[in-house]
């Protein structure tokens, strides 16, 4: 039986750049806002309506809504089988549901079939979706963190002529364990060590697992002090609304590319996804919106480079360079 596997979690980031001399302009260019508890939120209109708030989420395979946008919508179930959908806490299999036109910046996402998520508890504000990477790939894709703005070029012109202060690494599109999906690898130095990562911006936070915990053991921080103990526990939330509480630590420095981030918070968690990616045995993490959003980015799906760009001039001065 086929099987699509949602992941969802977060990323962002900007300055200007030019494609080839055939495509200086973007396709599309529209504003996003940091909203529901950190994630990088944009307007879409559904089948004419809205526009209603979706999370952009680069750990998601398929574009799905929350209820309370299938209720103001006459969803009709889709002649395909059921779709598995993974959150942090485990994973849930839901009803094929034909959501219909989606428009994003006027880039249209015509006849889309999806899944419609639980709303989360009234303590959460829920959004109206989740855009993911069925949209995302169409395009290269720049996060402007200055202009706080996402621009859409055509994904056969190479990214050309990046101004100072940019560097790029390799993003490999990689299908990970039987129905996970294909998501998108890079290698982050973590304390100097080199950890395989999902950049996922459905993540409000960055999350490793205890291998790479245990990877990084002599160079990690913890409340400030130098030890292999952990921070108090924290209330982790996934898509589903089920919480989980999870350790933190705090080490010395993060790397992508040439972009440098310091002393900064990583929740520690075996969360069911990284079974279900088939790397539980490996350290393993999942960058989160918490780290991209103070820097402009490029997706490079085509070639599959990811391009870091200095940090934003305008929002979070406290970010390393």
């Amino acid at each position: 039986m086929p099987r699509n596997v949602l992941f969802l979690w977060l990323l962002l980031a900007g300055t200007i750049f030019s494609l080839s001399a055939s495509a200086t302009e973007p396709i599309a260019e529209f504003p996003y806002r940091v909203d529901y508890e950190g994630w990088v939120t944009v307007s879409v209109m559904v089948n004419g309506k809205g526009p209603y708030d979706f999370i952009l989420d680069s750990g998601a395979t398929i574009t799905a809504t929350f209820q309370n946008l299938a209720d103001e919508h006459a969803f009709t179930p889709a002649t395909r089988a059921p779709i598995r959908i993974l959150g942090l806490a485990g994973s849930e299999i839901l009803p094929a549901v034909i959501i219909g036109d989606l428009t994003v910046g006027g880039q249209p996402m015509a006849k889309h079939v999806g899944v419609v998520l639980p709303d989360w508890r009234e303590t959460r504000r829920t959004p109206g979706g989740i855009l993911g990477l069925d949209f995302l790939t169409r395009y290269t894709v720049f996060f402007d963190a200055d202009k706080q703005t996402i621009r859409l070029y055509d994904r056969r012109d190479p990214v050309k002529d990046l101004p100072r202060g940019w560097s790029k690494t390799r993003m490999r599109a990689e299908d990970f364990s039987d129905g996970a999906g294909t998501l998108y690898r890079i290698t982050v130095g973590l304390q100097g060590r080199r950890v395989p990562c999902i950049i996922d911006l459905g993540a409000s936070g960055t999350l490793i697992n205890y291998r790479a915990m245990q990877r990084l053991l002599g160079g990690v921080f913890v409340n400030g002090s130098r030890t292999s103990g952990f921070g108090t526990g924290s209330r982790l939330s996934d898509i589903f609304d089920r919480v989980e509480i999870a350790n933190h630590v705090r080490i010395g420095t993060i790397r992508i590319a040439r972009a440098k981030w310091r002393k900064r918070v990583l929740t520690v968690f075996d969360a069911p996804i990284f079974e279900e990616l088939g790397v539980d045995k490996i350290p393993f993490c999942l960058v989160g919106a918490d780290l991209m959003i103070e820097r402009s980015f490029i997706f490079d799906f085509a070639r599959e480079q990811l391009y870091m760009g200095p940090k934003a001039k305008r929002r979070y001065a406290d970010a390393d360079r």
